[in-house]
């Protein structure tokens, strides 16, 4: 028996386990039987390795796996040796030299939230004679499997709108000073930092060349320099929920002002760290 004994996971985008996608994807590895005398039954099964326990353990956490006969199960896994009546993959050869290939689908259930890194775990696959007087174990091969889990990141505002990433925001009269908040959410398997990047310096620049209007940010109750666009602001990990992240945008009154339009324009970039 050949098996494809080391299973790289792919995933939808080619990167790996995606803790956010909600399809579910699979990797086939291919089992070549070789037969050669008088004709046999039998069939494959496979079982957890007592380390992996039919899971894949990685840095934080562990996914769990499953091997299938078909594409939509049931399952090759059984904790019993032999397996059982579900888990039995049959075939038979004839008498003679003979060779046959099987299809096994391997399956990392979506909807898994762990922190990224790269998750490792094994199976034992399991050749018998499917004989009379009982199954006799003529080969069986470890199938390892490996998924890199990448860092992801999802940021939502509902000021922006859905697949947005820009808006135009309206302070409104300045006079009297203002004090508006955005929200932001998100949603991250590591740790989520924020810079800004003000085109001005934190400065509402008039549109005819007046003095401008400084105004003040902060993100998540931290104050931000806005005339160090290379500064970062660790927002935590938010985990598999939405994590609110409000963005304050304060403004002194200013009834000396000149008459006229002030803008700037304000880039906010959300990373990951991992």
């Amino acid at each position: 028996m050949e098996v494809d004994s080391a299973i790289s996971w792919h995933g939808p985008f080619g990167r790996g386990y995606e803790v956010f996608a909600p399809d579910e994807t699979i990797e086939v590895a291919t089992v070549s039987i070789r037969h050669e005398g008088g004709p046999c039954r039998y069939f494959l099964t496979a079982a957890p390795n007592e380390a992996s326990d039919n899971t894949l353990h990685g840095p934080e956490g562990s996914l769990r796996f499953d091997i299938l006969r078909q594409p939509s199960g049931p399952s090759l896994l059984s904790p019993d040796y032999t397996g059982n009546q579900f888990s039995r993959l049959p075939g038979q050869f004839g008498a003679g030299v003979g060779a046959q290939e099987a299809m096994l689908y391997v399956t990392i259930p979506p909807g898994q939230f762990v922190a990224g890194g790269t998750y490792s775990g094994q199976s034992i696959l399991r050749l018998f004679r499917d004989d009379p007087a009982g199954p006799e174990l003529a080969d069986q091969a470890p199938v390892s499997v490996v998924a890199p889990v990448a860092a992801v990141l999802e940021v939502d505002s509902m000021e922006a709108g859905t697949g947005s990433n820009a808006m135009s925001v309206d302070l409104g009269d300045l006079t009297a000073g203002v004090d508006r908040t955005l929200d932001f959410t998100v949603r991250s398997n590591a740790p989520v930092a924020a810079r800004f990047d003000s085109a001005n310096r934190g400065m509402l620049a008039h549109h005819a060349r007046a003095p401008g209007i400084a105004y003040h940010l902060s993100v998540g109750g931290m104050q931000v320099d806005l005339q160090n666009a290379l500064a970062t602001y660790q927002i935590g990990t938010p985990g598999s929920a939405q994590l609110p992240v409000p963005l304050r945008i304060t403004v002194p009154a200013n009834v000396n002002a000149a008459a006229g339009n002030y803008q700037d324009t304000l880039t906010v970039v959300f990373i990951v760290d991992g």
